[in-house]
């Protein structure tokens, strides 16, 4: 009798014993499973830069795609640098569970970002790549974007095809962004290879003190006729100002162009823009984040870099489709 109270007092703790521990597994996934991830999105080049608003919906798409994924997106008023350098700093003291940023200026970011990935942070580069020797470069998780001596070989190889310039230009908004001076060393070298007189001119983040600095240029180099020019911002600032002056944009001087907006494609349109180039800055804020957050949340690893996004040649016979996709935020 003894032994059998005994035993069912053993039983009784025993099963008391395997309900807590139940609940308390029941508890811990509960926990999991309410667990929120924050992804940081950082950019260098002005967040209320039209382009920029393209990444951000890609963003802000993919996070609104999951209840337990809080997607930050942020940067720079406009682009400076200094700021952004301080933006990424910021994040990362955050303590996110992930950041997807800009390699704007690897040089500058390596003693930010090689700590973080090292403790075990999750970063991808989108947009602006390190281009440096593969063993030098910052060991994100992947890059998505376009190669940016690429944009600026395809900008001058597209130009050649259909005019040999007498000279040519190319126009730097963003001065110590690496990406963006790597298009015009793209641009020059392959214009210089064809035999024509090429360089790259810093135009300031300002569009209009831009569109001032290319006016004086042409009236001190008169014979320039192509230009080539990496934001639709700037170029919609320049046109008006060039045409102030007489130019006759499109027969005085022929604008290849980068990105896509409903005015640069109704230049194109118009024939005051030759083409411009698609490197779908949508899908590098999109996939940049589905990629964190698979990897923060399952542990699953992105493709590996580069994600090619671009660039894709957009000429007239593109833009009925394009200017839709314009007008719903997609370009």
């Amino acid at each position: 009798m003894f032994k059998e109270e005994n035993m069912q007092m053993r039983w009784g703790k025993l099963t008391v014993v395997l309900v807590l521990a139940g609940l308390l597994i029941a508890g811990v996934a509960a926990f999991a499973a309410a667990k929120n991830y924050t992804v940081y999105v950082v950019v260098h080049g002005g967040i209320a830069d039209p382009f920029w608003k393209v990444c951000e919906k890609g963003a802000k798409d993919a996070g609104a795609l999951y209840p337990d994924l809080n997607v930050i997106y942020t940067g720079p008023a406009s682009f400076k640098l200094e700021e952004f350098i301080a933006d990424v700093e910021a994040a990362l003291a955050t303590n996110p569970d992930a950041l997807v940023c800009t390699l704007t200026a690897p040089e500058a970011m390596d003693e930010i970002l090689r700590p973080v990935i090292a403790s075990g942070l999750p970063v991808i580069g989108i947009n602006a790549p390190d281009l440096r020797p593969e063993a030098e470069r910052i060991p994100v998780l992947t890059y998505i974007g376009m190669d940016s001596y690429t944009i600026g070989v395809t900008a001058a190889k597209e130009t050649l095809k259909r005019f040999t310039p007498k000279r040519a230009v190319y126009v730097n908004h963003h001065p110590g962004a690496t990406n963006i001076e790597l298009r015009g060393e793209g641009w020059i070298d392959t214009m210089t290879a064809a035999g024509v007189t090429a360089e790259a001119i810093d135009i300031t983040e300002d569009p209009i003190q831009g569109a001032e600095i290319v006016s004086a240029y042409l009236k001190a180099h008169p014979e320039t006729d192509a230009l080539f020019s990496g934001n639709t911002q700037r170029t919609e600032t320049i046109i008006p100002r060039l045409e102030a002056d007489g130019i006759v944009v499109g027969k005085d001087i022929k604008i290849a162009q980068m990105d896509i907006s409903q005015q640069i494609l109704q230049y194109i349109s118009d024939g005051k823009v030759m083409f411009t180039m698609d490197q779908q800055q949508y899908m590098q804020g999109y996939l940049g984040v589905i990629f964190a957050y698979l990897n923060v949340k399952y542990g699953l690893a992105p493709p590996p870099a580069p994600v090619s996004t671009g660039p894709g040649v957009v000429t007239a016979k593109d833009i009925a489709t394009l200017t839709e996709l314009s007008k719903e935020g997609y370009r």
